[in-house]
């Protein structure tokens, strides 16, 4: 994992905890947004060759399945 340093003016030297949970929260956001977004072109790769309801079918099920994974490896 790629490590970041960040630094905070003195004004704000004050403040480093809840700067450093922020930041946490921002990049913890994003590696979720990333995964989903893997997993969703992975899904859609053969889309193409899908109906307009198949395709609906397959969204619903796939919200139904991430959903119980991304609950499961504490992500939502």
């Amino acid at each position: 994992m790629a490590e970041l340093k960040i630094e905070i003016p003195g004004l704000l030297e004050g403040e480093s905890k809840r700067i450093e949970k922020k930041v946490g929260e921002l990049i913890s956001s994003e590696e979720k947004l990333k995964s989903l977004s893997l997993f969703m072109d992975k899904v859609m790769k053969g889309a193409g060759q899908l109906s307009e309801g198949k395709l609906i079918r397959l969204g619903r099920e796939v919200k139904k399945g991430r959903f119980g994974r991304l609950k499961q490896k504490g992500l939502v």
